[in-house]
């Protein structure tokens, strides 16, 4: 007896029909006959009225139904009972992650890490800078994938650079722009641009780097990348952001200008050296930076 054929027992009763049991569970009429067949062979009853065009109990079928549906909320309960054991003695490691950790694809080494570490698990807490800020100062994290942010320092906390990102105008094809090599600061001047929300690290990186240089951009519009890369398209005005911010979205008819001097911005994993887990956050920094080549 298994439990697969106590699920096609329990489910043709459901159903009231042999041919939308099989259907539900995606396998053929006959095949669930067949196992309905073995299962009364093993237990000594027909479970089954055959002399019925639907699926009727038979006097034993009635009797033992109640017991298999009984046998397979054990089941359950035991494969949940073993499952939460089995991850129990785990060490979760609270990561905190702006929203780029698929632009950046992190998933590749971290799934070689936990492949390496069986004993930890890594847990995602996806948030925005304002609620990254926030996390972090009070220390409420094992690590933190961020952009490094030269306005923020986080106190018992150290950053570790892993990739490199450019930040680029993305303009209309007809635009001015579009026919230069580089765009300067002193270009962007009482030019109409598009840019990601101020709390945003890229947004301070760009007013850093235009205060810097004493240009003042006429901002028309703040929002997400997707929003203010569209905007562009649609000839708005042209979009301040990065390189990798513009490779999931399929755009047509714009040009990505790098700037002169050359803007980067530096993403990388913050370690909250006060963490109990610091050690083998260590480790992990250490196959993040071994993927990249840091």
């Amino acid at each position: 007896m298994t439990d697969q054929q106590l699920i096609y027992f329990t489910t043709i009763v459901e159903l009231g029909s042999f041919s939308e049991a099989a259907f539900e569970l995606h396998i053929s009429q006959s095949s669930i006959s067949k196992q309905i067949m073995q299962l009364e062979d093993e237990l000594g009853v027909k479970l089954f009225d055959r002399s019925s065009r639907k699926a009727r109990l038979s006097r034993a079928g009635e009797y033992l139904y109640p017991d298999a549906v009984s046998a397979l909320q054990h089941i359950d309960h035991l494969k949940a009972s073993a499952k939460e054991m089995a991850t129990s003695d785990k060490t979760v490691l609270n990561i905190l992650t702006l929203p780029v950790i698929g632009h950046y694809n992190f998933y590749i080494p971290i799934q070689m890490f936990e492949d390496e570490h069986k004993d930890y698990e890594i847990s995602f807490d996806e948030i925005e800078e304002p609620d990254m800020y926030r996390r972090m100062s009070l220390l409420d994290f094992d690590a933190a994938i961020t952009y490094f942010n030269p306005n923020h320092t986080v106190t018992d906390a150290v950053f570790y650079p892993l990739v490199e990102d450019e930040m680029v105008v993305v303009c209309p094809e007809d635009h001015r722009f579009c026919k230069e090599e580089f765009v300067t600061p002193q270009m962007l001047d009482d030019e109409p641009v598009l840019a990601m929300q101020k709390y945003t690290i890229i947004s301070q990186l760009y007013e850093l780097y235009l205060k810097k240089y004493g240009s003042n951009p006429h901002i028309i519009f703040r929002g997400r990348p997707g929003t203010i890369l569209f905007g562009a398209e649609a000839k708005k005005g042209c979009a301040l952001t990065t390189r990798v911010h513009t490779e999931p979205i399929k755009l047509s008819h714009v040009s990505q200008i790098p700037l002169d001097p050359p803007l980067k911005g530096a993403l990388g994993i913050m370690l909250n050296k006060q963490s109990k887990n610091k050690e083998i956050i260590g480790k992990l920094v250490a196959t993040l930076s071994g993927y990249w080549g840091v």
